[in-house]
C-alpha cells in the first residue's frame, strides 16, 4: 500500500484557488472612526475567503484615521470625500469605485468573525435565488444577545426593525428568508443594485437600509439570514457622536419617506390612521410625569412635524420609481410586511 504524502499548499496554490472562487470587496463608511478602524481591519485581515478587498471610504473625518490606515494597513483602499455626505453616499462611492461579484458592507464598529465573509459568500453562493444575505450581528459588550439577525418592518410604528434585538443568540440559530439585512453587516450581489437601484441619499443616515430592503421585497428579490456569519457591533457607537436631537430629527424624517415611498397604496390609509399615536408617543405627550417640561415638548414636536413633513413630501415624490420596478403582487409585499421571517 502506498502512502502519499499530503503536500502542504504553497502561496502560488492559493492564488491559483482565490481566482476560482468568487470574488468580493468590503466597503466601509468612516467618519471619526480612528477608535474602532483598527480591530475592525484586523479582524478583516483575518478573514478566511481569500482574495477579497477592502475599500474605506471616509466621510472628511476630522481625526487621524485615514493617516492611520495608509501607514499600518497600506493594501486597504482610501477614498475620500470632500464633505460628511453620510452613511448612504459613502456605501455608494464603493459600489461604484468597486466591481466584483459580491459586495459586503461593514460599519467601522463591526468586527467580523474569521469566516463571516466566507460564510456569506458560501450561502448565496449555494442558493442562487438569494440577492443579498443578513449577518448574524451581536452586541459587542454581551455577546450572548442579539443586535440583529436581519430586518423586519413594524407595521404599528412605521419603523425598520433589528430582528431579534436584545433576545438569546440561542434562539436566532437557523438560517431563514429575512424580510431585508441590517446595512451594518451584509452582503449584497452587484447585479442586485442593477436591478434596484443603489442606496437613496437623501436619507443621509438611518433607515436608508429600511428604504432599500423595502424597494427589494418590491421588485421581488430575497434576503437570507445567515446565521453562521456572525459580527461584534459596538451599538451606536458611531451614531453617538451625532447630536441627539439632529438624530432624532432625522430618524423622524426618515422614517416618513420609507413609508410614503415604499408601502403599498393600500397601507397608506392605514398608516394615515397610525401616524397621530406614532407621534404623540414619540414626544412624550403621554407621559406627563417624564422627560422634559412642556414647553421644550412642543418645541420638539413642532420640529418632528416638520421634519416628518419633509420626508413625506420627499417619500411621495419617489413612488413612482418604487412602483415601476414592482414585480410582486401586492397581497405577497403585504404578507411579507406583516411577518418579516420565513424558512428558507
Amino acid at each position: 500500500m502506498v502512502r502519499c504524502r499530503r503536500r502542504t499548499p504553497t502561496s502560488a496554490d492559493r492564488s491559483l484557488l482565490a481566482s476560482f472562487r468568487p470574488q468580493a470587496s468590503v466597503i466601509i463608511p468612516n467618519w471619526n472612526g480612528r477608535d474602532h478602524l483598527p480591530e475592525c481591519l484586523a479582524a478583516l485581515d483575518r478573514q478566511t475567503l481569500p482574495g477579497a478587498e477592502v475599500v474605506v471610504v471616509d466621510n472628511d473625518s476630522t481625526d487621524d484615521g485615514v493617516a492611520w490606515i495608509e501607514e499600518c494597513h497600506p493594501h486597504v483602499v482610501v477614498r475620500r470625500l470632500r464633505a460628511n455626505c453620510g452613511f448612504a453616499a459613502a456605501v455608494n462611492e464603493g459600489i461604484r469605485a468597486t466591481d466584483r461579484e459580491y459586495v459586503a458592507l461593514l460599519n467601522n464598529d463591526a468586527m467580523p468573525e474569521p469566516r463571516w465573509l466566507e460564510e456569506l459568500v458560501g450561502a448565496l453562493e449555494r442558493r442562487p435565488g438569494y440577492d443579498f444575505a443578513a449577518s448574524l450581528m451581536i452586541f459587542y459588550a454581551n455577546p450572548g444577545r442579539v443586535n440583529a439577525a436581519g430586518d423586519t418592518y413594524d407595521l404599528l410604528r412605521l419603523v425598520g426593525r433589528n430582528r431579534g434585538f436584545g433576545q438569546p443568540v440561542a434562539a436566532y440559530q437557523r438560517p431563514a428568508r429575512t424580510l431585508g439585512a441590517c446595512a451594518g453587516a451584509a452582503l449584497y450581489r452587484r447585479s442586485l443594485f442593477d436591478e434596484v437601484g443603489l442606496f437613496d441619499e437623501d436619507f443621509f443616515l438611518m433607515s436608508e437600509d429600511t428604504d432599500f430592503n423595502l424597494r427589494c421585497l418590491v421588485a421581488g428579490k430575497r434576503c437570507l439570514y445567515v446565521p453562521s456569519a456572525r459580527v461584534r457591533h459596538k451599538f451606536r457607537a458611531s451614531i453617538g457622536t451625532v447630536p441627539e436631537w439632529r438624530t432624532t430629527r432625522l430618524a423622524a424624517r426618515n422614517e416618513a419617506l420609507v413609508a410614503a415611498k415604499d408601502l403599498p397604496t393600500e397601507l397608506l390609509p392605514v398608516a394615515a390612521l397610525v401616524w397621530p399615536w406614532r407621534f404623540l408617543r414619540e414626544t412624550m405627550l403621554l407621559r406627563p410625569g417624564a422627560g422634559p417640561s412642556l414647553a421644550e415638548r412642543l418645541r420638539r414636536m413642532r420640529g418632528l412635524a416638520l421634519a416628518e413633513a419633509e420626508g413625506a413630501r420627499l417619500g411621495i415624490a419617489k413612488r413612482g420609481e418604487v412602483r415601476g420596478r414592482g414585480t410582486v403582487p401586492t397581497r405577497q409585499v403585504l404578507r411579507w410586511l406583516a411577518r418579516g421571517v420565513g424558512p428558507v
